[in-house]
């Protein structure tokens, strides 16, 4: 699918907040992925339907009742993958990296949030956006997938477009249960190199790197997104010279 970075971006929009491009953007995935993938050509046709024949306030009442008071569909990635626990703000972190990697704005939401995640994966070669994908974007859309099956909100035909174009693209999800997060050789939880997500390394873990015995570092984390501040460890070749 050569399309693929637009659609991704045009994706990344529609699940940021409303705004006059809206409806021009869900029109847009529909010519887009017409003929390709219709099962998410249909989706982003009803979802541009609701948006056409709604005013802009409307929309934005939609998108903030789905995804700003739901947490079970909460769009910020990293939440699916890993809650309130430490690796949530290494992942935080990693995200930062890639957006600053590929030369990619950061908004006012946080690192992991999908619109910054699909910016991402649009910026990555084949295969790192392969393996990111496969390993931490579509567990968490098809959590978000789950949380919005039977609700009565037209954002559930955006999410249903994204895991369609996901599928097709990348294959099913296979990834189904959360494995258990491992103690590293020092006796220090290495979250992106124990939880194996996120694999935007050449190795197997969150953020991992080639040599599995990577040495840790203390890394003064500023996550000023969040106003907090917190001590992090993170693989040397994440450390900014």
């Amino acid at each position: 699918m050569s399309h693929i970075p637009k659609v991704l971006c045009g994706l990344s929009r529609l699940l940021s907040y409303p705004d006059e491009h809206t409806v021009q953007t869900a029109e847009f995935l529909f010519v887009i992925l017409h003929g390709e993938i219709p099962e998410a050509s249909r989706a982003a046709s009803d979802f541009g339907a609701f948006a056409e024949q709604h005013e802009l306030w409307e929309v934005e009442e939609a998108f903030t009742r789905t995804f700003d008071v739901n947490p079970a569909c909460a769009l910020e990635v990293g939440w699916h993958l890993f809650g309130e626990e430490y690796a949530r703000g290494m992942f935080l972190v990693r995200m930062r990296e890639e957006l600053r990697k590929y030369d990619l704005p950061e908004s006012a939401e946080l690192p992991d949030h999908i619109s910054h995640v699909l910016a991402v994966a649009a910026a990555m070669p084949d295969v790192e956006a392969a393996r990111f994908v496969r390993a931490c974007v579509q567990p968490a859309v098809e959590k978000m997938k789950q949380a919005l099956e039977g609700k009565d909100t037209p954002y559930r035909h955006v999410v249903a477009c994204l895991a369609a174009v996901l599928a097709a693209r990348w294959g099913q999800c296979e990834a189904t249960e959360q494995p258990q997060m491992l103690q590293s050789s020092t006796n220090e939880l290495d979250p992106l190199r124990a939880f194996p997500v996120a694999d935007v390394g050449c190795g197997s873990g969150c953020g991992s790197s080639c040599d599995g015995n990577v040495d840790v570092v203390p890394l003064e984390t500023d996550l000023s997104a969040t106003g907090e501040r917190a001590s992090s460890s993170v693989p040397m070749e994440m450390k900014k010279p």
